[in-house]
């Protein structure tokens, strides 16, 4: 049997002071419906309150019948009935009284009146009939003076980015902490969610795209999503967070044109350096090459592929910089995915050339910088090592040619490709990071510097921090 409904908000489904409300209500486990009132004809909030208010939200108790509205001078008797309601929300705690209030009224004061003058210079997108339009303009008018609307259209460039302005300074508190004043919400995170809602509201305008913390935050809030005491998007899931679905280096697509584009004879000497589970080593030897494997340690993945597969793949535990084998032994030496781990990748290089025989191949597969972005690589570093110890560094593709030309290689291929990463946090969990490194990755991300962001293109789609990043495919020939 359906619960009955205890409260019943009046609101207009735009305004920055109802859709709070609504949020409020939605996350507080008290029974509710909803009346959307008709755009700029409050009659049925003036037959409610009997003539004593005209504006919303307004909320009726079908309980008690009480009828509440902003009386007091705060004008926050609405959510606070609310929070008599469902005490546990503690939406007003005592201990940042004072910091809310100011929260409030900045946001009340610096964001609201800049937000709702970009949706309403969208009014077109939302405004349904002739009579809303009529109602819309004159409510408008009669506060802000004749051609208003038309002086916000002509301005709504210049008024989008002062909206953005005002929100920086949440930017930087919510990249310290999950919520404006700690680790729970309270009233002062759904007003600013209110704000932000109504500057969205006609689907015509977004928030810029390096304001990470304040999109992950506002996706939260609406979808609720923070009843743990550990806050999700700040701190990732408790206990560090599983590793779900294929190894990315199990997908070898990456394989077929570069192995092809080398013909080597059939039953060629292969070395695979830094096998890691090996599914490079596993390919190559379905291919029909001779297949040596070599990391320290050996995964025992990498021996349960070549077992479960049949695969006849000689294994070694060695490192990559000094190779046990002697001079002119393989046709090609191939790292897939690792070489970021290498303390000198220089060195390897000239192991590699050593071990290779003539018009033998060295292939290297790995993320890569772009040349001369000295910040930004420093930085993308810098967050890799937090995401995982063993990481030392990526190598640009100038240096991977420079260390090739000194060891007398011929590059014949440095391709750089770049792809979309999805989801930063499926990025950590895959490295069973630390919870408190992604804290500080997060953190890191917050305060990206411009050329970082630049670079790697650092937004966010659905809730889900994304970025841009650059894998190398270098082929290059002993001659």
């Amino acid at each position: 049997m359906e619960t009955p409904a205890r409260l019943r908000l009046y609101q207009y489904a735009y305004s920055p002071y109802c859709i709070p409300i609504h949020l409020v209500l939605k996350n507080s486990g008290i029974p509710f419906e909803v009346v959307d009132l008709p755009v700029g004809d409050p009659a049925a909030v003036i037959k409610l309150t009997k003539g004593e208010y005209y504006q919303v939200p307004v909320i009726e108790d079908l309980f008690s019948h009480q009828v509440v509205f902003d009386r007091s001078p705060a004008g926050d008797d609405v959510p606070r009935y609310i929070a008599q309601l469902a005490p546990l929300m503690n939406l007003f705690p005592d201990t940042v009284s004072g910091l809310q209030r100011i929260l409030i009224t900045y946001i009340e004061n610096e964001c609201e009146s800049v937000g709702f003058k970009v949706n309403d210079a969208y009014r077109d997108k939302w405004l349904r009939t002739d009579l809303e339009r009529g109602l819309h303009r004159r409510h408008k008018e009669r506060k802000f003076g004749a051609g208003c609307l038309e002086e916000w259209t002509r301005n709504v460039a210049r008024l989008t980015e002062q909206f953005h302005a005002v929100l920086q300074p949440f930017e930087q508190i919510l990249g310290r902490q999950p919520f404006l004043t700690g680790d729970r919400p309270v009233y002062a995170d759904y007003a600013l969610c209110g704000v932000i809602g109504n500057f969205l509201f006609s689907r015509a305008t977004s928030l810029p795209a390096h304001y990470l913390m304040i999109e992950a935050w506002y996706t939260k809030m609406c979808a609720g999503n923070f009843r743990g005491a550990m806050d999700e998007m700040q701190l990732g899931a408790e206990g560090g967070g599983a590793v779900s679905g294929t190894h990315p280096l199990a997908d070898t697509s990456d394989l077929d044109k570069t192995i092809a584009d080398l013909k080597l004879r059939p039953a060629s000497q292969v070395l695979d350096v830094l096998t890691g589970q090996g599914y490079t080593a596993a390919y190559l030897a379905e291919k029909g090459y001779v297949v040596t494997a070599a990391d320290q340690p050996v995964s025992p993945q990498a021996l349960a592929l070549a077992d479960a597969r049949h695969l006849a793949i000689t294994f070694h535990e060695h490192g990559a910089e000094e190779l046990p084998y002697d001079d002119n032994s393989f046709g090609l030496v191939i790292c897939r995915g690792g070489a970021h781990h290498l303390r000198s990748p220089e060195k390897f290089v000239g192991e590699a050339t050593r071990v290779l025989k003539t018009y033998g191949f060295l292939v290297v597969i790995d993320g890569t910088l772009a040349d001369d972005h000295v910040e930004a690589a420093a930085w993308m570093n810098q967050l890799e090592r937090l995401r995982d110890p063993a990481h030392v560094g990526f190598t640009t593709p100038n240096t991977w040619r420079h260390w090739c030309a000194h060891r007398g290689l011929t590059v014949t291929r440095a391709q750089v490709d770049t792809f979309r990463m999805p989801d930063l946090q499926a990025y950590l969990a895959e490295a069973n990071t630390p919870l408190e490194n992604r804290k500080k990755i997060l953190e890191m991300v917050a305060k990206a510097p411009a050329a970082a962001r630049e670079l790697f293109k650092i937004g966010q789609a659905e809730g889900r921090i994304v970025w841009t990043a650059r894998r190398i495919t270098l082929i290059a020939g002993k001659m």
